[in-house]
């Protein structure tokens, strides 16, 4: 049995001071020697080929980890830490800020002086560990054709598409009529939230009869689902569309962002599935 939660609250507690990972604009807490400075981005696909040529160009100085889903959600990834302080405690940090909620898994390249924490679009395969910065994981990735369904909702309109890699395979937006909120009470209230209520569920069944027409011409199915828009109109879709119910198992936590589910909405759909989340950190004495 792998060191859990416990066994990372361990680690620390034996370790180096611990480091800080502290958001641009936020006042900085020093440790007595040791400080992590960091900033987050989300980078494109051709940006984050970019920054993995920077990962390659530093070679040596850099160890790489990469963590499985599968691994972050038991937590026994103690194993996989470089040996050498202080990047064992720095990748620890970095790995134990990244881990909730995390269901593609993450590349990090750590030195002794900095980490770079790249979440990447798609689930990695395995856990790996290199001594040295070994960006093939992540570029393999990056270079696959996976078939993706995109479902982007909001309350009044919907966008449905499916895409390989890059190209659009399909595509159906439309619109449904929905009652702006209603300010008065008592009875005339009532009536307005149950014609209400009746107006979302008719948004619901018809976006989940888009979905079903609209993925079923590819019979190798989805590789992996993408959803976009509001999360609380999401959650009441997902829960109406027994169609998306059973395409849970394939369905990214991470969402799209939509303002208008559209056809602008869907062609920029491919080229928000594939960005990465990356975070920098850095040691300051």
């Amino acid at each position: 049995m792998g060191e859990g939660e416990n066994g990372f609250a361990d680690f620390v507690s034996r370790s180096v001071p611990t480091a800080r990972f502290i958001e641009p604009g936020a006042p900085m807490t020093l440790a007595p020697k040791l400080a992590a400075v960091g900033e987050r981005r989300r980078l494109s696909k051709r940006a984050t080929l970019g920054l993995l040529d920077e990962m390659d160009a530093d070679g040596g100085r850099r160890a790489t980890v990469c963590v499985s889903a599968e691994t972050l959600a038991a937590g026994d990834w103690l194993h996989l830490l470089p040996e050498s302080e202080p990047a064992r405690t720095l990748a620890a940090e970095a790995i134990a800020d990244g881990a909730a909620d995390c269901d593609t898994g993450l590349a990090l390249y750590v030195s002794d002086e900095s980490a770079v924490r790249v979440r990447p679009p798609l689930p990695l395969a395995a856990d790996f560990v290199s001594a040295r910065a070994d960006t093939r994981p992540l570029r393999a990735l990056l270079a696959s054709q996976p078939t993706v369904g995109a479902v982007m909702l909001r309350l009044g309109r919907y966008a449905v598409c499916v895409f390989e890699g890059e190209r659009i395979l399909a595509s159906k937006t439309d619109s449904r009529y929905m009652k702006n909120r209603h300010r008065a009470g008592g009875q005339s209230q009532r009536r307005f939230e149950r014609s209400r209520e009746r107006l979302v569920r008719e948004l619901y069944d018809k976006a989940c009869e888009v979905v079903q027409t609209t993925f079923a011409p590819h019979p190798d199915g989805m590789d992996f689902i993408a959803l976009g828009g509001e999360r609380n109109t999401l959650n009441g879709f997902v829960k109406r569309c027994r169609l998306m119910r059973e395409l849970a198992p394939k369905t990214l936590s991470r969402r799209l962002p939509v303002q208008r589910p559209d056809r602008r909405a869907i062609a920029r759909a491919p080229y928000e599935f594939w960005k990465s989340d990356a975070a920098f950190w850095e040691w300051s004495g």
